[in-house]
């Protein structure tokens, strides 16, 4: 695969990515919230601390998708391996651990205030565990980009 080809693919998932997020914080996360918390006489207070806190965790969401599309920009012109690429995804890592300890807080509030549920605890776990996934993988590929682009330079001086 070329790499103006792989650069494109890319970019088109990121694309989907952000309309799914962009659908997630304004159509589903509150349908789903009005149908969780609303139908809960516990939980009605927290509909609209709800609606607040899954736009507020869009926002690293879609700085991480910026510095993918940044990537891409990259990918496309033949300088994948630098130094720049490195720093982005480990910003993308720093990104997906920020989102994964606003999921922690919001859990520890809800454990605290003793009104978890086993669907909330679920879904908060699931992201939990991609944010992880997220965080390991973008931090190990920034050292690998980072290491490649040593060599890069390295061979670019060797005549």
């Amino acid at each position: 695969m070329k790499q103006k080809e792989l650069s494109n693919w890319l970019k088109l998932i990121i694309v989907f990515c952000g309309i799914l997020g962009l659908l997630l914080c304004i159509y589903f996360g509150p349908e789903i919230g009005r149908e969780v918390l609303l139908n809960s006489e516990k939980m009605k207070v927290l509909y609209k601390p709800f609606i607040v806190f899954i736009w507020i965790t869009g926002i690293p969401f879609y700085i991480a998708l910026i510095l993918g599309w940044q990537i891409c920009l990259d990918i496309s012109s033949n300088q994948a391996f630098t130094i720049k690429n490195a720093d982005r995804l480990k910003k993308i890592s720093v990104l997906a651990m920020i989102e994964g300890l606003l999921y922690v807080i919001a859990l520890v509030y809800l454990l605290v205030d003793q009104i978890l549920s086993t669907n909330i605890l679920t879904i908060i776990l699931l992201i939990l565990f991609f944010a992880v996934i997220i965080s390991v993988f973008t931090s190990m590929l920034s050292h690998l980009v980072r290491e490649a682009s040593k060599i890069k330079t390295d061979n670019d001086l060797t005549i």
